[in-house]
Order: structure tokens, then C-alpha cells, then sequence
């Protein structure tokens, strides 16, 4: 998946050159897996709760869906990736899917 340059430029800049512009998350979930597993176990209208959220690939699958969705992270410079991801899903889901 390629983030776009103003995602990029929020990172800090010790994760910038593991990302070369691009999400290289160690256990990055394709956002339609996400979509599937979502749509499997939670009902509509229900909350999905992310405890190991990453890079945010769930919660781009919760918005997608019209779900809504909490993350929780460990790793502050992840959040920074997730709600940069999250964010720009909401304004251009079709070209940010992987």
C-alpha cells in the first residue's frame, strides 16, 4: 500500500526510511481480509475493537463499512501511521485499498 506524501511527511522521521513512501508494517492485514473478518463476527451497528491496531488496516476496514471502530496501540509512532491512514481513508477509500 502507498501512502501519500502527506502521510509520508507525518511520520517520524525514524520510521520514514523503513517506509520509502510505502507501509511496510511488519504484520500489515490487507484491508479487504479486514473487511471480510469484520463483516463475519460483528453485527451492524456494532463497535470493532482493535487491541494490537498496528497501522491501522482494521480501522480503515470499519470505516469503509460504516463501522465504528477503537484502536489501541503501544507504539505512538504507529497511532501517527494508523490516524494518518484512517484519515485519508475517509477522504479516498478507493485508492488506498491494498
Amino acid at each position: 500500500m502507498q501512502i501519500s506524501q502527506e502521510q509520508y511527511n507525518k511520520l517520524p522521521e525514524r520510521l520514514q526510511k523503513h517506509f520509502n513512501h510505502g507501509n511496510f508494517h511488519c504484520t500489515l492485514k490487507p484491508i479487504a481480509l479486514m473487511e471480510y473478518l469484520i463483516k463475519m463476527v460483528t453485527p451492524k451497528g456494532g463497535i470493532v475493537l482493535d487491541p494490537f491496531m498496528g497501522s491501522g488496516s482494521t480501522g480503515c476496514a470499519c470505516v469503509k463499512n460504516g463501522f465504528d471502530f477503537i484502536g489501541i496501540e503501544l507504539d505512538a509512532d504507529y497511532c501517527k501511521i494508523a490516524e494518518a491512514r484512517i484519515n485519508a481513508f475517509k477522504k479516498e477509500p478507493e485508492q488506498l485499498m491494498i
